[in-house]
C-alpha cells in the first residue's frame, strides 16, 4: 500500500511540475509574441530570409514595417481602452447591488486594481 501511495504522489507531483513548467513557457512565448518590436523584427527577418529580399528591397519596404508597428501599437492601445471600459461598466453594474459595508470594501478593491493596472501600464 505504501509503494502505491508513493507512486501516486510522485505522479501527481510530476503532473503539477509539468503543468507549471508548461505554463511558464507559454507565458514567455505569449509575452514575446505580443511585443510589437519583437514581432516586427521577426517579421522583417523572416520576410528577408524566405523571400530572399535584397538590401535595397528591405530599405524600400522599411516604411511599411514602420506603419505596421504604428498600427499594432494603436490596436494594442485600443484593446487596453476597451478592457478598461468593460471593467468600469461591470463595476458600475455591481456597485448598486452591494450593501454599504460591501461598497466600502469594493472601493478599496477598486483602488487596488487601479493601482495594479497603473503599475503594469508604466513602461
Amino acid at each position: 500500500m505504501t509503494k502505491k501511495l508513493i507512486i501516486a504522489a510522485s505522479l501527481v507531483a510530476l503532473f503539477v511540475f509539468g503543468g507549471v513548467c508548461g505554463f511558464a513557457v507559454a507565458v514567455g512565448i505569449v509575452k514575446r509574441t505580443l511585443n510589437e518590436e519583437h514581432f516586427i523584427e521577426h517579421r522583417i527577418s523572416e520576410d528577408t530570409g524566405r523571400l530572399k529580399l535584397t538590401p535595397e528591397q528591405v530599405a524600400k519596404a522599411r516604411p511599411s514595417y514602420d506603419q505596421l508597428r504604428q498600427d499594432l501599437g494603436k490596436a494594442k492601445a485600443d484593446a487596453v481602452l476597451a478592457i478598461v471600459d468593460a471593467a468600469v461598466k461591470q463595476a458600475r453594474e455591481l456597485a448598486p447591488l452591494l450593501t454599504p459595508e460591501q461598497q466600502k470594501e469594493f472601493k478599496i478593491l477598486s483602488d487596488e486594481r487601479r493601482l495594479r493596472f497603473e503599475k503594469k501600464a508604466k513602461p
